[in-house]
C-alpha cells in the first residue's frame, strides 16, 4: 500500500476515535438557526407523470407517478467544518446541520466531530456538494447536480463563482459533469476522510422529500448546458443507432444474460450499439444519446444518461412481476419523463434477487419487445408531466 493511500485511513481512524469519545452534537433542523444569511430558492412542490403508454403496454390502469420535493434554502456558513467523505457539516461554534433529508435516518451516535487542529484551511468561496451516495452516477445527477443549479443564478447575482467540494476518489468523473456547468478543474476540491476548514462554504440540501427527484425545470437546466457543451445541434434529427447500455462491468446487479437479449433486441431492432460507458469520452456520450431515438438497458446508473437525450423513448429493464412495484426503476423512468423523453419498464417476471444479479428470461423478453413494436411503443411520445405547488 502506498504511503498516499494511507493518509485517508489514519484521518477516518483518528475521527472515529475522536468522534467516540464525544456528547451528540446539537442538531440544526431549522434554516432560520443555521446561518442568518440564507435565501429561499425552490418552494416546496411536486409533478404528477402520467402513465399511459406503460399503462397500454401492460394491460393495468397504472395511476400519476407523484414525486415530491421540499424547498431548497442556500446558506452561507462563516468558517464551517466539513468532516468526512460525506461532508456533514458543523457551524464554527459546533452544531451539526442537519436540513438535509438524506440525514433524517443518520444515527447521531454514529456522526463523525471535527477536530479543529487537525483541520486544513480553505480560504474563499466554496460550494459542498458531496453526501450520501456520492460515489453513484444515478444520485449525483439526480440528487446533487440540482443542488447547484438552484443556487446557481443566486451566486452569480452576488459575483461569487466557488470552488466545489466533491466526493473524495470520484472527482475526477464528477469533474466532467462540473465542467460543462463552468467550474474547470481547478474548482473542483475532493473532501477529505478528515475536516476540512472553511472560510465561507455555501450550502443547500438535497431537494427530494418523498422519492428521490427533484423540480423538472432542474433536470432541464443540466441537460441543456450538458448538450452545449457538448456543441449538440438541437435541430437536427435523431439518426443515430438504438444504444444498449451494459452493466457487463457493474460490481452487481449485471444482467446474466445480457448477450443474449442483446442478440434478441438486433433480431427485431437491426444494428443497435452496445455501449459500454468506461470506454466512450463524456461528450461522446452526450452526443450519441442525443442522436438516439431509442435507449435500451437494465436497470443501473448508465441510463441516467437518458438525460443527454433529445425526444427518445427508453426500454427499463427489470427483476420484477408487477408493474404497480415501485423501485428505481420507476425513478429512472419518471426522469425520462421529466427531461422531455419517455421511458416505460420491461418485467422478467422473476423476484428481485436481493440486489445479486439476475436475468432477463428470453423467450419473456422477445415475448414483451415483440408486444413494445406491434404497439409502436417503441417511439417517443410527448410525456405529459404536471407540476404544481405543495
Amino acid at each position: 500500500m502506498k504511503k498516499g493511500s494511507l493518509i485517508p485511513l489514519i484521518e477516518r481512524a483518528v475521527h472515529d476515535t475522536w468522534s467516540s469519545v464525544q456528547k451528540v452534537p446539537v442538531m440544526l433542523r431549522d434554516p432560520a438557526a443555521v446561518s442568518a444569511d440564507h435565501v429561499t430558492l425552490v418552494e416546496p412542490g411536486q409533478c404528477e407523470v402520467m402513465l399511459e403508454d406503460e399503462s397500454v403496454f401492460h394491460g393495468v390502469e397504472l395511476p400519476p407517478s407523484v414525486t415530491r420535493w421540499g424547498g431548497a434554502t442556500w446558506h452561507t456558513l462563516r468558517d464551517a467544518f466539513v468532516v468526512g467523505d460525506q461532508g456533514h457539516v458543523f457551524r464554527s461554534t459546533g452544531e451539526f446541520v442537519s436540513l438535509c433529508p438524506s440525514l433524517r435516518r443518520l444515527d447521531p451516535a454514529k456522526i463523525r466531530h471535527p477536530m479543529p487542529l487537525l483541520a486544513p484551511r480553505l480560504k474563499g468561496a466554496v460550494f459542498h456538494l458531496t453526501g450520501r451516495d456520492h460515489e453513484n452516477h444515478g444520485h449525483y445527477v439526480m440528487q446533487y447536480l440540482p443542488r447547484l443549479m438552484a443556487a446557481l443564478p443566486h451566486l452569480r447575482a452576488r459575483g461569487i463563482h466557488p470552488r466545489v467540494l466533491a466526493a473524495h476518489g470520484h472527482e475526477r468523473w464528477q469533474g466532467r459533469y462540473l465542467g460543462a456547468l463552468g467550474f474547470d478543474a481547478e474548482h473542483v476540491l475532493p473532501c477529505r476522510k478528515g475536516t476540512l476548514s472553511i472560510e465561507e462554504l455555501h450550502y443547500v440540501p438535497m431537494l427530494w422529500d418523498e422519492g428521490p427527484l427533484g423540480p423538472p425545470h432542474l433536470y432541464q437546466q443540466v441537460q441543456e448546458a450538458l448538450r452545449r457543451y457538448a456543441n449538440v445541434d438541437e435541430n437536427a434529427p435523431l439518426n443515430g443507432k438504438p444504444i444498449f447500455v451494459t452493466r457487463e462491468d457493474a460490481p452487481t446487479r449485471r444482467l446474466t444474460n445480457e448477450r443474449e437479449i442483446i442478440e434478441i433486441c438486433r433480431r427485431h431492432l437491426g444494428e443497435i450499439e452496445v455501449m459500454f460507458l468506461p470506454k466512450v469520452p463524456f461528450v461522446e456520450q452526450i452526443r450519441r444519446f442525443a442522436a438516439s431515438p431509442l435507449i435500451i438497458g437494465p436497470q443501473g446508473q448508465g441510463i441516467t444518461n437518458i438525460g443527454f437525450s433529445r425526444g427518445a423513448r427508453m426500454l427499463i429493464l427489470e427483476a420484477g412481476q408487477s408493474p404497480f412495484d415501485r423501485g428505481w426503476a420507476c425513478d429512472y423512468r419518471d426522469f425520462a419523463h421529466m427531461t422531455g423523453n419517455s421511458a416505460l419498464r420491461m418485467f422478467s417476471g422473476l423476484p428481485w434477487p436481493n440486489d445479486g444479479d439476475w436475468p432477463f428470461p428470453p423467450e419473456e423478453f422477445e415475448k414483451q419487445l415483440k408486444r413494445v413494436l406491434a404497439l409502436g411503443l417503441q417511439h417517443h411520445r410527448e410525456p405529459v408531466v404536471k407540476v404544481s405547488a405543495r
